[in-house]
């Protein structure tokens, strides 16, 4: 039985979906055999576990085998940032729900230490990503020994930036000197949420060091969001 083509773009959405894939390029040939196949991986990304997802996603979604010689990975020249000591890393969050209330739990790690950060407000679809973001902001906040400084302006999960989606967080950071406006983003891949809490990193840890501490670090901070931040939406 011939076997069945799929295009080059089938392809490459569902190897884009792969963890710490940052790019992926499929080369066919005008039969449609699959020739070459380029990835694009985070600095933190293991290349040989990346050429063995892409064996397994080819095999799960498409019923296609494929030689791992045909798999090249390139990674990306950001590999100074994983030794930062001072840099968190996003590990998981949790929504729970309690009435017409929902609470969002943040983990957050570095070092081999887990900061938690938590953050309730209405029970809705659009103020969840807001809920994770905020959630993010307290854990960065406890892990650094600072005390309500940074505010969460606006998040937009709908954004789409070549094609694909992006989630875009706004954060104002208050010191003694002034407000600063920082942006974050990150591409949505799987999970929405994870890509705002990965965003909300992205606005503030490269500038987080630069803030006096207020307080001993902590493990765990909580915050509720007021009627008046709960009630407004998410950007577009």
């Amino acid at each position: 039985m011939p076997e069945r083509r799929h295009s080059t773009t089938q392809i490459e959405s569902v190897l884009r979906e792969l963890r710490g894939v940052c790019g992926a390029r499929v080369v066919a040939d005008e039969s449609g055999l699959i020739q070459e196949i380029h990835l694009l991986v985070e600095a933190d990304r293991n290349p040989k576990q990346a050429v063995r997802d892409v064996e397994s996603a080819l095999l799960a979604h498409f019923g296609i085998h494929i030689d791992h010689r045909k798999v090249s990975v390139a990674q990306k020249g950001n590999s100074s940032r994983l030794h930062d000591p001072l840099r968190l890393r996003w590990q998981d969050v949790q929504i729970t729900h309690e009435g017409t209330r929902a609470v969002a739990t943040v983990l957050l790690e570095r070092g081999g230490a887990v900061y938690r950060g938590v953050a309730s407000g209405v029970r809705s679809s659009t103020q969840i990503p807001r809920l994770v973001a905020s959630a993010t902001l307290r854990a960065v906040e406890a892990a650094h020994g600072l005390r309500e400084r940074f505010g969460l302006e606006d998040v937009a999960t709908s954004t789409v930036v070549g094609g694909y989606p992006v989630a875009i967080v706004l954060v104002s950071a208050v010191r003694d000197q002034g407000e600063d406006l920082l942006v974050g983003s990150a591409l949505i891949r799987q999970d929405t949420l994870r890509a705002v809490g990965v965003a909300t990193l992205d606005a503030v840890n490269r500038r987080v060091s630069a803030f006096p501490c207020d307080t001993e670090t902590h493990t765990e901070a909580v915050a509720s969001l007021p009627i008046s931040d709960a009630t407004s939406t998410s950007s577009n």
